[in-house]
């Protein structure tokens, strides 16, 4: 039986940029050993990397603050569990 192979499907991505750009793009590409449009599609993949690491890092240290300082503002009870070693703790440090 044969297995067909499901494709990705591709989009073209164009934009406009003076020529300087353009030659120093190309030169950047060329020292890779790279075509300009594989260079291209490369460095905008690790960038969007960076930028989405960068974006959920700031979210999560911002959803952490909001955590902390909630758990600051109303703790919770301590469980059994908690009591029970707070009181060993204070049994062999002598507290």
């Amino acid at each position: 039986m044969n297995k067909k192979t499901k494709k990705e499907s591709v989009e073209r991505l164009a934009m406009r940029v003076p020529t300087a750009l353009k030659d120093k793009y190309n030169r950047a590409a060329e020292l890779r050993g790279e075509t300009f449009s594989g260079w291209a599609k490369n460095v905008l993949d690790e960038a969007a990397e960076r930028q989405i690491r960068e974006h959920e890092f700031t979210s999560m240290a911002l959803a952490d603050r909001i955590a902390f300082m909630e758990a600051v503002a109303n703790p919770p009870e301590p469980t059994a569990h908690a009591i029970k070693a707070a009181k060993r703790y204070k049994k062999i440090f002598g507290l």
